[in-house]
């Protein structure tokens, strides 16, 4: 998840909403990320998921769903939105998970 989340900031940086929708490639590489992510949000243990209660991952899950199974109805404002508000702080929580994991507190 952070990885993709990582990779997605990447993507996006420096780019507006109008060359994100002029450029298939980079919607396409947006959506593979944030299915990785929701993909990744699936396989997450209960235990796991109670720890990290700042994300919210029934939402992940749903996006990742939509995106995998209805591709032609995406709203990408939605997804840009997603790209704008939601990955920092994800990765701000995941990078402190792991933090904290390594200290082994």
């Amino acid at each position: 998840m952070l990885n993709a989340a990582r990779l997605i900031l990447h993507y996006v940086e420096n780019v507006t909403f109008e060359e994100f929708w002029d450029n298939s490639e980079k919607r396409d590489a947006v959506s593979l990320r944030l299915s990785v992510i929701g993909e990744s949000a699936h396989r997450i243990s209960r235990e796991t998921e109670i720890s990290l209660v700042n994300i919210p991952f029934r939402e992940i899950r749903g996006l990742r769903n939509r995106i995998a199974h209805d591709y032609g109805a995406i709203d990408f404002r939605i997804v840009w939105a997603v790209t704008q508000n939601d990955l920092r702080p994800l990765v701000t929580e995941l990078e402190a998970y792991f933090a904290h994991k390594r200290s082994g507190i």
